[in-house]
Protein backbone atom coordinates (compact mmCIF):
# COMPACT_ATOMS: atom_id res chain seq x y z
CA UNK A 1 0.00 0.00 0.00
CA UNK A 2 1.39 3.39 -0.99
CA UNK A 3 0.21 6.78 0.24
CA UNK A 4 1.35 10.33 0.74
CA UNK A 5 0.67 12.61 3.66
CA UNK A 6 0.03 16.31 3.35
CA UNK A 7 -0.81 19.36 5.43
CA UNK A 8 -3.58 21.78 4.64
CA UNK A 9 -3.80 25.07 6.54
CA UNK A 10 -6.98 27.13 6.47
CA UNK A 11 -6.68 30.23 8.63
CA UNK A 12 -5.17 28.83 11.85
CA UNK A 13 -6.46 25.27 11.45
CA UNK A 14 -3.92 22.64 10.41
CA UNK A 15 -5.35 19.49 8.85
CA UNK A 16 -3.30 16.34 8.36
CA UNK A 17 -4.35 14.50 5.23
CA UNK A 18 -3.73 11.19 3.54
CA UNK A 19 -3.70 10.60 -0.20
CA UNK A 20 -3.63 6.90 -1.15
CA UNK A 21 -1.93 6.17 -4.46
CA UNK A 22 -4.33 3.33 -5.36
CA UNK A 23 -8.08 3.82 -5.64
CA UNK A 24 -8.93 0.72 -3.63
CA UNK A 25 -7.42 2.43 -0.54
CA UNK A 26 -9.39 5.68 -0.94
CA UNK A 27 -11.28 5.14 2.31
CA UNK A 28 -8.02 6.07 4.10
CA UNK A 29 -8.46 9.59 2.72
CA UNK A 30 -11.30 9.90 5.26
CA UNK A 31 -8.75 9.87 8.10
CA UNK A 32 -7.76 13.44 7.25
CA UNK A 33 -8.58 15.72 10.18
CA UNK A 34 -7.34 18.66 12.22
CA UNK A 35 -7.59 16.84 15.55
CA UNK A 36 -4.77 14.34 15.17
CA UNK A 37 -1.98 14.06 17.72
CA UNK A 38 0.73 11.42 18.06
CA UNK A 39 -1.01 10.10 21.20
CA UNK A 40 -4.37 9.69 19.44
CA UNK A 41 -2.69 7.73 16.67
CA UNK A 42 -0.79 5.62 19.23
CA UNK A 43 -4.13 4.78 20.86
CA UNK A 44 -5.31 3.39 17.51
CA UNK A 45 -2.08 1.40 17.10
CA UNK A 46 -2.51 -0.06 20.59
CA UNK A 47 -6.17 -0.89 19.99
CA UNK A 48 -5.45 -2.68 16.72
CA UNK A 49 -2.47 -4.50 18.24
CA UNK A 50 -4.55 -5.71 21.19
CA UNK A 51 -7.41 -6.86 18.96
CA UNK A 52 -5.32 -9.20 16.79
CA UNK A 53 -6.54 -12.32 18.61
CA UNK A 54 -9.99 -11.14 19.65
CA UNK A 55 -13.28 -12.55 18.46
CA UNK A 56 -15.57 -10.27 16.41
CA UNK A 57 -17.78 -9.57 19.44
CA UNK A 58 -14.69 -8.23 21.27
CA UNK A 59 -13.36 -6.15 18.39
CA UNK A 60 -11.66 -2.75 18.58
CA UNK A 61 -13.89 -0.19 16.86
CA UNK A 62 -13.11 3.41 15.95
CA UNK A 63 -14.77 6.05 13.83
CA UNK A 64 -14.86 9.70 12.99
CA UNK A 65 -17.64 11.35 11.01
CA UNK A 66 -16.33 9.98 7.69
CA UNK A 67 -14.90 6.50 8.32
CA UNK A 68 -15.47 3.53 10.62
CA UNK A 69 -13.11 0.62 11.20
CA UNK A 70 -13.31 -2.60 13.16
CA UNK A 71 -10.31 -4.72 14.09
CA UNK A 72 -10.45 -8.31 15.33
CA UNK A 73 -8.65 -11.60 14.71
CA UNK A 74 -9.77 -11.61 11.07
CA UNK A 75 -8.20 -8.26 10.16
CA UNK A 76 -9.16 -4.59 9.96
CA UNK A 77 -12.35 -3.71 8.09
CA UNK A 78 -13.29 -0.20 6.90
CA UNK A 79 -16.60 1.42 6.02
CA UNK A 80 -16.71 4.76 4.21
CA UNK A 81 -19.41 6.64 6.13
CA UNK A 82 -19.27 9.58 3.74
CA UNK A 83 -20.27 7.31 0.85
CA UNK A 84 -23.16 5.99 2.94
CA UNK A 85 -24.38 9.51 3.69
CA UNK A 86 -24.30 10.19 -0.04
CA UNK A 87 -26.66 7.27 -0.55
CA UNK A 88 -24.16 4.75 -1.91
CA UNK A 89 -24.94 1.28 -0.64
CA UNK A 90 -22.36 -1.47 -0.39
CA UNK A 91 -22.88 -5.17 0.29
CA UNK A 92 -19.54 -5.43 2.08
CA UNK A 93 -16.97 -3.22 3.74
CA UNK A 94 -15.02 -0.76 1.62
CA UNK A 95 -11.55 -2.05 2.52
CA UNK A 96 -9.97 -5.02 4.31
CA UNK A 97 -6.41 -4.82 5.61
CA UNK A 98 -4.16 -7.13 7.55
CA UNK A 99 -3.28 -5.85 11.02
CA UNK A 100 0.40 -5.30 10.27
CA UNK A 101 -0.33 -3.36 7.09
CA UNK A 102 -2.66 -0.98 8.93
CA UNK A 103 -0.30 -0.63 11.90
CA UNK A 104 2.53 0.29 9.50
CA UNK A 105 0.28 2.95 7.95
CA UNK A 106 -0.59 4.31 11.41
CA UNK A 107 3.09 4.38 12.44
CA UNK A 108 3.97 6.32 9.29
CA UNK A 109 1.08 8.71 9.91
CA UNK A 110 2.13 9.18 13.54
CA UNK A 111 5.68 10.03 12.47
CA UNK A 112 4.35 12.57 9.95
CA UNK A 113 2.15 14.22 12.60
CA UNK A 114 5.07 14.31 15.08
CA UNK A 115 7.36 15.94 12.52
CA UNK A 116 4.77 18.54 11.51
CA UNK A 117 3.14 19.49 14.82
Amino acid sequence: MKYKFYIEVIEDIVTFGIMPEEEKYNVLFRFGDSGWSPQKIQNLIDGVEQSKNKEPDESFDWQNEDVFFRSNKYGVFFVDLMKQRAGEKSKKQDLDLEHDEFIKFLQDFKKFVEENS
